[in-house]
């Protein structure tokens, strides 16, 4: 219902369809006017998916629309597909139907299907918006380029080669010199371009020196067009962009303003609905999550890449994180990066979270020991009040707690690093333990973090586990603590990477404060902004942040 009789088909008429357009190979003459080619072209065999349409895409068994839109979205994403067996990782498509398509499509541009409805607009890129109907062949980037109806990325950066080359064209019929364009699809392109050169794209001119790959580079508003400008909020500071990108690149970044470049990877980047909204409460008694993130090698060069920072902030912001134990901070001032990113925005989609109270602090080890743990934290929001107690302060806590906290003082070891920190959860004092094991735990250490453990269940005080353990070896030391999360549930985007984050309560979770409520998050840990290796859109870490919910009764 409501939908269009032409597009529910059956597996058969879609084959059928497809042995049609196979059989025409061996019959040249004309068909209708939907079919037609320019007299040079024949009908190849296979449909290549780099290149295809949307609504060719539809023509394949067992695509619907919703499907061939999935396909084309993880396309953008990824560039091009290297092999058929990468339209595995596409949504919706499972080992059975990548079997199904298999004989009917191809990955490289020699079997490629060419048909004249290709001429009708490349859903890989954005329309252009009304301010700005025609784009410049002789100034225009790829990313704007590719956003010219009927050219996809592959062509825009084939435009930009030959002009690099070449030189500037001197009138758009040359256009047909370029790889991959023939006369059907320069009839198309050509009502939506012109010969202009904007002063305003101009080369990008890259200082000396960079971060993890990335200068912090501030831009004048010419720099910027109309349409980037209007998504851009007035609290945009500077931003940032890859040195890798040379300024005389044949694929036409070094021609794209900045700040253009990272909205667009930031449009591109995918970030997950969280299937529940948390709201401080559960069961009718207020409550906030803790969580756990080791987040690898945290440095200034790391918190550097923009893409990093979206990550981590939106990610605490969507989970409604309000205490956050980290794990391998390499430098101080990239947990201070992180907190004024949070309370003052620079990146759009930081800036554009609406429940963001931007009440942010982070805490260190002041005597050195584990400095490589530290906690974020939001002080107060209408639901919970966090507050730090300092060393300075510790007179507030009872004499078990202080006991506590001094015997964890005494664990001198290089393959267990602790970090306590006591918090006051609407003025109730929880204990944190931060914790990163880089070793398996010894007998002596194994029977000292018991002890904290009875210590804290003798004295009834709120005390908890929260880091990386390396793995389940080093929790089941700690026999009289219960892990909140289920031990089956993977932490980790990369397996090769040694490590087991977890959070566990002393004695057994159904007689503490957690209430049950714990998860991994698993989604929106990469970004196209952050290197992977030779390509980008890796992750902001190996290590999957962990989160789980404590009851604070007023």
């Amino acid at each position: 219902m409501g939908q269009s009789p032409s597009s529910i088909r059956s597996r058969s008429s879609r084959r059928s369809f497809r042995s049609f357009v196979r059989r025409s190979k061996l019959n040249k003459s004309n068909l209708s006017h939907t079919f037609s080619l320019p007299p040079s072209e024949e009908y190849p065999e296979l449909m290549n998916v780099n290149s295809a349409t949307e609504e060719q895409l539809m023509t394949l068994p067992g695509v619907s629309r919703q499907l061939a839109r999935e396909i084309v979205r993880h396309r953008q994403m990824i560039g091009r597909f290297k092999r058929v067996d990468d339209l595995a990782l596409v949504s919706g498509i499972g080992a059975e139907k990548l079997e199904l398509l298999r004989p009917e499509i191809c990955t490289n541009s020699k079997r490629e299907i060419s048909r004249a409805s290709s001429c009708t607009h490349s859903l890989d890129s954005v329309r252009i918006t009304n301010e700005n109907k025609l784009c410049s062949v002789n100034s225009s980037s790829v990313f704007q380029l590719q956003c010219v109806p009927g050219l996809n990325q592959e062509l825009a950066a084939n435009i930009v080669d030959y002009r690099n080359k070449k030189g500037p064209f001197k009138s758009l019929d040359d256009l047909i010199k370029v790889r991959g364009i023939d006369i059907v699809r320069l009839s198309t392109v050509k009502p939506h371009l012109n010969l202009e050169l904007r002063k305003s794209e101009s080369v990008q001119h890259l200082t000396n020196g960079h971060v993890n790959g990335w200068k912090e580079t501030s831009l004048d508003d010419s720099y910027l067009n109309r349409e980037t400008k209007s998504l851009r909020s007035p609290h945009r500071k500077s931003m940032s962009m890859p040195t890798k990108f040379p300024i005389t690149l044949p694929n036409g970044f070094a021609t794209a303003p900045v700040n253009d470049i990272l909205d667009l990877l930031s449009a591109y980047s995918h970030r997950p609905i969280v299937e529940e909204v948390f709201r401080y409460e559960r069961d009718g008694v207020r409550c906030c999550r803790l969580a756990s993130w080791n987040l690898h090698q945290l440095s200034v060069d790391k918190v550097t890449n923009p893409g990093v920072r979206e990550v981590i902030c939106r990610t605490i912001l969507e989970y409604r994180l309000s205490i956050v134990a980290i794990q391998d901070v390499c430098e101080e001032s990239s947990l201070r990066m992180i907190c004024e990113e949070l309370n003052s925005p620079a990146l759009r989609r930081v800036t554009e979270w609406r429940w963001n109270n931007r009440s942010w602090n982070y805490c260190l080890p002041s005597d050195g020991k584990g400095s490589s743990l530290g906690f974020l934290y939001e002080r107060s929001n209408k639901h919970v009040s966090v507050e730090e107690v300092t060393r300075a302060k510790r007179d507030v806590i009872s004499e078990h707690a202080a006991r506590i906290l001094e015997t964890v003082d005494s664990i001198k070891s290089d393959r267990l690093l602790l970090f306590p920190q006591v918090f006051l959860l609407n003025d109730r004092p929880l204990i944190m333990l931060n914790v990163q094991c880089k070793d398996r735990l010894s007998e002596e250490e194994s029977n000292k973090l018991r002890e904290i453990a009875d210590m804290a269940l003798t004295s009834k005080l709120q005390l908890a586990f929260f880091g990386d353990f390396l793995s389940w070896k080093n929790v089941q030391c700690l026999r009289n603590c219960e892990s909140v999360l289920d031990t089956a549930i993977v932490s980790s985007l990369d397996p090769s990477v040694a490590g087991q984050c977890a959070i566990l309560c002393v004695g057994e979770v159904e007689d503490s404060s957690f209430n049950g409520h714990a998860g991994v998050v698993k989604t929106g840990l990469c970004h196209l902004a952050i290197p992977r290796g030779w390509s980008w859109g890796g992750p902001a870490s190996p290590f999957c942040p962990i989160w789980a919910e404590l009851n604070v009764p007023d």
